[in-house]
């Protein structure tokens, strides 16, 4: 199966739920409080970290699966199911699914927090914004076709993440102020793309599986 314009649609904004630079943005924000100055800086050490990461996954998912036996339909089916129950998390939850951080997206710091410094890669780029749901997803996406139309879409999709990450973390998070209660909605709904992307993502599949 060639990927066609939906696919690559739905593989950016699966992939911009799954980073989500935005609800990110606001976190980051809480954490650099403190050291303000420096808010840059860490911003293009999170980005490059994210956008290696998951440009490997990308690039790499492919072969990797490939060479250690795992079929790739079979992936697809399995990344699907991983990409579904992470949507129906955060539909039902209102929150980032465990696997994108869970209830620490929302949860304060303790007050006077430490300096960032020491958490830019480790435990924030990865693997709370490039974590096991988005290497899975990017993975899947990049597995999801019969040709290496798929890899081109992934890598696509990871390239818009990585773009909107800065303007998430340094522009959005500083002028805008979104309630609780609007950030659950938001999830709510993103959750019901995900779990869509990840039943199209099953499909397709069995689709690759089967050689439909």
């Amino acid at each position: 199966m060639t990927a066609d314009l939906n696919y690559f649609i739905q593989a950016i904004v699966g992939v911009f739920i799954i980073t989500d630079p935005i609800t990110r943005g606001f976190f980051f924000k809480t954490l650099t409080e403190n050291e303000p100055d420096r808010r840059r800086e860490w911003v293009r050490k999170i980005t490059l970290a994210v956008a290696i990461i998951l440009g490997i996954s990308a690039l790499a998912g492919r072969e990797i699966l490939e060479i250690i036996g795992i079929n790739l339909g079979a992936f697809g089916v399995a990344g699907g199911i991983v990409v579904t129950m992470m949507g129906f998390e955060m539909l039902f939850g209102g929150e980032p699914s465990r696997a994108q951080g869970g209830k620490a997206a929302h949860e304060e710091p303790e007050p006077e927090p430490e300096s960032f410094e020491g958490s830019v890669i480790v435990p924030y780029a990865m693997p709370f914004v490039a974590g096991p749901g988005a290497i899975t997803l990017v993975i899947s996406i990049s597995a999801g076709t019969s040709d290496f139309s798929g890899a081109i879409a992934a890598l696509v999709a990871v390239a818009v993440a990585v773009i909107l990450l800065p303007i998430g973390h340094l522009l959005i998070s500083e002028k805008l102020n979104i309630s609780e209660n609007g950030m659950k909605i938001a999830t709510k709904f993103g959750g019901l793309l995900i779990a869509t992307i990840g039943i199209q993502l099953m499909l397709s599949g069995i689709q690759t599986y089967f050689k439909i």
